[in-house]
């Protein structure tokens, strides 16, 4: 699972970024970046995608930058981390590569959905899925092709799917917490509402 996403180049546009991208920053990871923590957890966060200076440059999802600041502060305070510093969630993006401009297209999150999908069927327990942003709650539909008008996103938001339940958040962007759309209390609320429902339920 991890191979095929590294080893991916199926969207031009975005190979044809990281290039650019790797000209200018060669010290970069600069590659698709995989998920990371317990593929063995009832629970799954998905993101967006690499940020320019966070993922991209560490190669690992959800850090070095604004938002992954945020993100983990809120876990931190919810408890989502063993004793031992080990994750109770799996974490990834819808799209796995640095867009140009941090914009992806539809067609390439259509196009990435399948790594998202080999992700949710290697998580065994998977019971709950957590959308941060709209991006990520339309990719994760369309995983199994649900009708979007049938699953409206909004904060706060839960869907009950077949495979797993769907938490909506909004994502925790420096705009969205600049202008307090999103607040480290509103997001701790959906992690704790889904821990309590998921874990302890």
């Amino acid at each position: 699972m991890v191979d095929d996403i590294i080893s991916c180049s199926a969207c031009k546009r975005i190979n044809t970024h990281l290039k650019t991208v790797r000209d200018k920053y060669p010290n970069y990871y600069n590659l698709p970046v995989p998920g990371r923590g317990s593929l063995t957890s009832k629970i799954c966060i998905i993101g967006l995608a690499p940020g320019l200076h966070g993922a991209n440059k560490t190669g690992l999802v959800f850090t070095n930058d604004f938002c992954s600041n945020i993100l983990h502060e809120c876990l931190i305070k919810e408890d989502y981390y063993r004793n031992n510093g080990d994750p109770i969630f799996y974490i990834t993006n819808a799209l796995k590569c640095l867009p140009p401009a941090n914009s992806p297209k539809i067609s390439e999150l259509n196009r990435c959905s399948k790594h998202l999908k080999n992700e949710f069927q290697s998580m065994k327990n998977l019971e709950a899925v957590i959308a941060l942003g709209m991006h990520a709650h339309n990719s994760i539909l369309k995983c199994y092709d649900y009708h979007m008008s049938d699953y409206k996103f909004k904060h706060g938001n839960i869907h009950k799917l077949r495979e797993f339940i769907l938490y909506d958040s909004y994502h925790c962007s420096r705009i969205n917490i600049q202008t307090k759309r999103l607040t480290k209390e509103s997001l701790c609320d959906v992690l704790n509402h889904v821990k309590k429902n998921i874990i302890y339920g």
